[in-house]
């Protein structure tokens, strides 16, 4: 996963001082098993990125038979065309584009909470650049967020989708980094796969 450490830590932290008090304890243990996760999953693009990216597809067309349980959460989504499904993460890998997708779940806490806490002054103050936010619907019909944001890591360009989506209660919360060299192929395809993401019945 690209992470630019310091941006993670501080996310983490930020949300986990917003959300902390009382029975929201459990979320803030949660958000710090995130950051470990993704940490651990930190890696660069190399030769072999730029040699497999065209086996990227370009189209992603919906379809709810191709939806797969997210291991060690109660979400379900479709990766796109080449994505395997990972249990470490957990959620989803494209090792030809060095590309992750982590998914994760915050219970207790609606996602229009996080969003106030999400500001442009936030983001900036970690030294990432928020490029755009956007309200989404999903396709279970409940509504979300997506943001985009760039930074770099040791010299390489790096773009994140950050997806918070659900209901009052709770919130799916996605991380999907690739680099920004790829943008063109994946950030599409990744956007459409994200929107899919619902809770299992």
């Amino acid at each position: 996963m690209f992470c630019n450490k310091k941006y993670c830590i501080f996310t983490i932290l930020f949300l986990g001082y917003y959300l902390l008090g009382g029975h929201l304890m459990k979320t803030f243990f949660t958000l710090s098993l995130l950051l470990y996760a993704v940490l651990s999953f930190a890696q660069f693009p190399t030769d072999s990125v730029i040699k497999n990216i065209s086996k990227v597809e370009s189209d992603f067309v919906y379809d709810e038979t191709q939806l797969v349980n997210i291991p060690g959460t109660h979400i379900k989504m479709q990766p796109p065309e080449h994505f395997m499904v990972s249990e470490a993460i957990p959620g989803l890998l494209h090792p030809g584009t060095s590309t992750t997708v982590q998914v994760q779940e915050i219970t207790g806490t609606s996602y229009v909470m996080i969003q106030q806490a999400m500001t442009p002054e936030h983001f900036e103050s970690q030294g990432v650049h928020l490029v755009s936010a956007t309200d989404v619907t999903m396709h279970d019909g409940k509504g979300g967020v997506l943001y985009l944001v760039e930074f770099t890591v040791n010299g390489f360009d790096y773009e994140r989708l950050m997806l918070f989506a659900g209901d009052y209660n709770n919130t799916i919360w996605i991380n999907a980094n690739y680099p920004k060299s790829a943008k063109r192929i994946l950030q599409n395809i990744i956007t459409e796969s994200l929107l899919t993401a619902q809770y299992i019945d």
